[in-house]
């Protein structure tokens, strides 16, 4: 009697801590995929990148915002590394300045990522969240030094939108976590 009773109590406590940690560990199905990547800029490119990543076919939520951190910290550090050639290269004063302020902002969106994916180990969706939102404002600043003349003949703009739409799928891959 008394080992039924232990048996029902541990059936009972994995019971619940399974459906504790249920959501956070189903598998993700594609529509999901579309719901984060909908609310992004360019949600084409936001599906292709996810979709492109082996672990996605895998992955749960908490790893489908793992991806997202992951390749947002990627499309930050490409575009911090041309904006770094672009100092380099530049020919005028005022594009330097702007490419210097922008690998300045992806340095900055770097850090971030790595923020987002401390939050994210610590099951902190809300410090995810933030960080995705902080590192789109990094970029953004980067696409606002480009509204005024002289105008970017780089393929940086291409990088900074790359950028906008994977640290926006952070902000909205997190309120999954």
């Amino acid at each position: 009697m008394a080992k039924k009773i232990i048996i029902q109590i541990i059936l009972v406590v994995v019971l619940f801590v399974n459906l504790s940690y249920g959501r956070k560990n189903m598998k993700v199905a594609e529509d999901v995929v579309q719901e984060i990547c909908a609310s992004t800029n360019d949600p084409t490119f936001c599906f292709k990148a996810i979709k492109s990543d082996p672990r996605a076919a895998a992955g749960n939520l908490t790893g489908l915002a793992e991806i997202c951190i992951d390749l947002a910290g990627a499309a930050a550090k490409k575009a911090e590394k041309l904006a770094a050639t672009l100092i380099k290269t530049a020919t005028d004063p005022q594009l330097k300045e702007k490419y210097r302020a922008c690998s300045k902002n992806f340095a900055a969106a770097r850090g971030i990522m790595g923020e987002a994916a401390k939050g994210l180990a610590a099951g902190n969706g809300k410090a995810v969240a933030d960080a995705g939102l902080d590192g789109l404002n990094e970029s953004e600043d980067c696409r606002d030094e480009f509204e005024a003349p002289p105008k970017d003949p780089s393929k940086l703009a291409g990088l900074v939108g790359k950028s906008i739409t994977l640290c926006g799928a952070v902000f909205f891959a997190a309120q999954y976590v």
